[in-house]
């Protein structure tokens, strides 16, 4: 089993987020964004990174950010128990590796917060074929606009 607050893969080193990574997270999804941070998406942030409902965690390889997962935590009214929402940012270069290896940690972290099932929006917006792809070689499968991977 994952250690719950990090874990080492070879020269990827999975650690807990910092409410400081927003930079990191804004040169993952736009490097040229990087220069027109506003104080409210900075406040946003600060305030989701740090908010308990959420697990978030930082890949690293050799000290820099290859990617990024976030886990936001909800009850649901028909089923009993938690449910996760997974978002997940890696480029795509990385993605193969260190995103399977962000999505086996988040599903562990799900799991160990009592979760039955853990899944992710499929959107024409956040979700690329390799994205997708990924996502089913993790063994979420496809409901609707929605991929779901059942944690027991």
């Amino acid at each position: 089993m994952l250690e719950p607050r990090t874990m080492s893969q070879g020269p990827v080193t999975i650690r807990r987020g910092k409410r400081t990574d927003f930079p990191l997270l804004l040169q993952l999804l736009a490097p040229t964004l990087l220069q027109e941070i506003e104080k409210t998406q900075l406040r946003y942030w600060r305030r989701v990174a740090s908010d308990p409902a959420h697990d978030f965690y930082v890949a690293e390889q050799e000290g820099t950010v290859c990617g990024m997962v976030l886990v936001s935590y909800i009850r649901s009214l028909t089923s009993q128990g938690w449910q996760a929402v997974l978002d997940l940012v890696a480029p795509a270069s990385a993605l193969r590796d260190v995103g399977l290896l962000l999505l086996t940690f988040a599903k562990a972290r799900a799991q160990q917060r009592g979760c039955q099932q853990i899944m992710v929006w499929n959107t024409a917006t956040n979700q690329s074929e390799q994205l997708t792809m990924l996502f089913c070689q993790a063994g979420f499968l496809h409901s609707g606009e929605v991929l779901s991977c059942a944690l027991r």
